[in-house]
C-alpha cells in the first residue's frame, strides 16, 4: 500500500517501471507541487521527478537546471522512459525553433541565458542537486528568479506551480545549509534568514556581524522539513547487499618530504601573528600540506587497487588531485578509465559506459568533485577514497555512484589517512559534523546531549573550520586552488580592519568623515555593507572597491 494516495494520470507511467517507494515519490511531489526530494542516493530521484512533471503538467514545458556533468545523464533518463518527448540540451543539442518539451541547462548557464528562461512560462522547474544553491551567489539568485521567489520577505510566490528539488544530501554541513531549499518552496520559516538563523542555527552577534554556523531546536526543525520533504534511506525501501565502511591509517613517518612540508607548515603557523591573519598564504601552505599526504599515501593506495583486481573486484577510486589520477593511469593503462572535471560530458558518459560494461577496464579512477554525482558505477565492488573532503556530503555521493539500484554485490568502501597528520584531524571534524547532520535528519531528534557533543568537538576543532569554509568554493582539481584562492579571499590594505574568521573592512563616510560604515562576509557569506546605498539597493561603492580589489 503506498504512503500517499494516487494522483490522476499514473496510469500513464506504467511504462517507467516505477518500484514502490518511486510510485510514492511521484505522488509526494504531484500533491505537494512544491517540494524537496531528499532520497538517499541511488534511489531513482531523476525518474520520480520526470515521471512526476509528466503526470502534474502533460503539456506544459519543463525546465531541468542541473550540473554540467549531468545534462546527458538527464536526456538518456528522460527518453529511456518517454523515447518520443522533445528534449533539448543547451550546449549540446541542436537548437530548435521551437520551444521543446524538455530544456536541460547547467547551472553555469543561467546568468547566460537568463532573460530568454525568465520570459517563459514555465510549467515545472526541477533544480537536481539543490544543495548546489545553499550559498547567496549569483546561481542562486537566477534559480530563485526562475522560481518566482520575491527579494520581499513576505511576497507571494509567482512562476511555475511545480518546483522539484532534488538531492541526496540537504543539509551537507549545518542546518543553515535548509535555508534556501524553504526559500525555493515557499515555507514561511524562510522569509527572513536572520529569524531562522536565530531560531535554528543559534544564531549570536559578535562586534562584527552575526555568526549563524550553530544548530539549534532540530526537533523542530526536523519535522518543519517533513512538510516540505521526503527523504527515504536504501535500507528502508531496498533489499541491497551490505556496504562494509572502514577507515585504513597508513604510516607516512618513512617520507621525509612529506614530513617536512608539514613541519614547514607548522613552523609558519606557529611564528604567524593571530592578530594579523594572512589567508591567502595560510590557506596556499595548508594546500601544499594536503597534496603532500595526497602523494605519500599513492603506494599504499596502488597497493590496495591491485589487491582488489585480484580478487577480480572493479574498483572506483576518489582522489581531489589530478595529479593522482593521472599517476594512478599511467600505471594501470587501458584498464582504468578516468572522470575528471576537464573532460566533456561525452568523454565521462563513455567513460561510465566503458567500466560498467568492458570485463577488460576494471578501475575508474574519479575527481570526488567531477565524479561524485549523478552517474552509476555499479560494476564496482570497491570503492577507495585516497583523500579526504572537508564536506561530509561529497563523500556520502561519491559512495553511492556504486551503492544504489542495479548494485547486486557487497561494497567495500576505505579511507585513506595519514595516521598523526591533518587528515586525522580531518576525520575527527568530519565525525563531528556527520552526528550534526544525522541529528537533524533522525526519526526520534536526540536531546540537546548530542548538540552539546557536536559543538564541543566542533569548537575544540576551531582552527580548520576557516579552512574548511574557505575550500568550499574550490576548483574541481585542487592545484588550481593555490592560484585561484587569491583571487577569493580578501587581502589586508590599509582601509581594512581584519578578524579572526571573516574579513572586515572600515570606510569613513563621505559625507562625514567621524562616521565608518563596515563591509564585511555577511550573514549569507557575501559582502555587505552598513552603510545607507547598501542596505536600500543591495549594492554600494564600498563593496564594489573591496570586490574589485580581491580580484585584482
Amino acid at each position: 500500500m503506498n504512503i500517499f494516495d494516487l494522483p490522476p494520470g499514473i496510469d500513464r507511467v506504467e511504462c517507467a517501471n516505477l518500484y514502490p517507494h518511486q510510485a510514492d515519490g511521484v505522488s509526494f511531489l504531484t500533491s505537494k507541487k512544491r517540494a524537496v526530494l531528499a532520497d538517499d542516493m541511488g534511489l531513482g530521484k531523476t525518474r520520480q521527478a520526470i515521471v512526476a512533471a509528466e503526470v502534474a503538467v502533460p503539456n506544459g514545458p519543463v525546465l531541468v537546471v542541473c550540473p554540467a556533468s549531468l545534462k546527458l545523464n538527464w536526456l538518456r533518463e528522460i527518453k529511456a522512459i518517454y523515447p518520443d518527448i522533445p528534449v533539448e540540451v543547451v550546449g549540446y543539442s541542436k537548437a530548435s525553433d521551437t520551444l521543446p518539451r524538455w530544456l536541460i541547462i547547467n547551472y553555469d548557464l543561467l546568468s547566460k541565458y537568463s532573460d530568454r528562461l525568465n520570459s517563459i512560462n514555465w510549467s515545472c522547474v526541477i533544480l537536481d542537486e539543490a544543495h548546489f544553491i545553499k550559498n547567496a551567489s549569483q546561481r542562486t539568485k537566477h534559480c530563485l528568479q526562475l522560481l518566482g521567489v520575491q527579494e520581499v520577505a513576505k511576497a507571494p510566490l509567482i512562476g511555475p506551480d511545480y518546483v522539484f528539488l532534488l538531492t541526496g544530501t540537504p543539509m551537507t554541513n549545518r542546518p543553515k545549509d535548509l535555508f534556501n531549499l524553504l526559500r525555493c518552496v515557499g515555507h514561511p520559516a524562510a522569509r527572513s534568514f536572520l529569524s531562522f538563523a536565530k531560531r535554528y542555527c543559534d544564531a549570536y552577534r559578535n562586534d562584527w556581524g552575526w555568526v549563524t554556523s550553530g544548530a539549534s531546536n532540530l526537533s523542530e526543525l526536523n519535522l518543519l522539513m517533513k512538510e516540505v520533504m521526503l527523504r527515504r534511506m536504501k535500507d528502508e525501501v531496498l533489499d541491497l547487499p551490505p556496504k562494509i565502511r572502514s577507515w585504513v591509517p597508513i604510516d607516512v613517518s618513512e617520507s621525509k618530504s612529506t614530513l617536512n612540508v608539514i613541519n614547514s607548515f607548522l613552523n609558519w603557523y606557529v611564528d604567524s601573528d593571530p592578530a594579523k591573519p594572512n589567508d591567502t598564504e595560510f590557506l596556499a601552505r595548508l594546500t601544499k600540506v594536503r597534496i603532500a599526504l595526497h602523494k605519500a599515501k599513492h603506494k599504499a593506495a596502488s597497493d590496495r587497487i591491485k589487491d582488489a583486481v585480484n580478487q577480480g573486484k572493479k574498483v572506483v577510486v576518489f582522489t581531489c588531485f589530478s595529479e593522482g589520477i593521472e599517476r594512478h593511469k599511467k600505471q594501470l593503462g587501458d584498464a582504468a578509465v578516468t572522470i575528471t572535471g576537464s573532460q566533456n560530458l561525452e568523454q565521462r558518459m563513455d567513460a561510465v559506459d566503458a567500466f560498467q560494461k568492458d570485463p577488460n577496464i576494471n578501475v575508474c579512477l574519479c575527481n570526488i568533485i567531477a565524479g561524485g554525482v549523478g552517474i552509476t558505477l555499479t560494476a564496482g565492488t570497491h570503492v577507495l577514497f585516497q583523500d579526504l573532503d572537508w564536506v561530509p556530503a561529497n563523500h556520502s555521493q561519491a559512495e553511492d555512484r556504486c551503492y544504489r539500484l542495479g548494485q547486486n554485490k557487497k561494497v567495500t568502501v576505505e579511507y585513506l589517512y595519514a595516521d598523526g597528520t591533518l587528515d586525522s584531524y580531518i576525520a575527527e571534524l568530519l565525525e563531528a559534523k556527520i552526528a550534526l547532520i544525522a541529528a537533524v535528519e533522525a526519526e526520534d531528534v536526540p536531546d540537546g546531549s548530542i548538540l552539546k557533543e557536536v559543538e564541543a568537538k566542533l569548537r575544540s576543532l576551531a582552527p580548520a573550520l576557516m579552512e574548511e569554509a574557505r575550500l568550499a568554493s574550490r576548483s574541481s582539481d585542487a592545484e588550481g586552488r593555490i592560484n585561484q584562492i587569491s583571487g577569493l579571499y580578501p587581502k589586508i590594505k590599509q582601509h581594512e580592519s581584519p578578524i579572526e574568521e571573516v574579513g572586515a573592512w572600515e570606510f569613513p563616510s563621505s559625507s562625514d568623515p567621524e562616521k565608518r560604515y563596515q563591509v564585511t562576509y555577511g550573514r549569507t557569506g557575501h559582502l555587505e555593507c552598513s552603510c545607507p546605498g547598501f542596505n536600500y539597493r543591495g549594492e554600494c561603492k564600498h563593496v564594489r572597491e573591496i570586490r574589485k580589489e580581491t580580484l585584482e
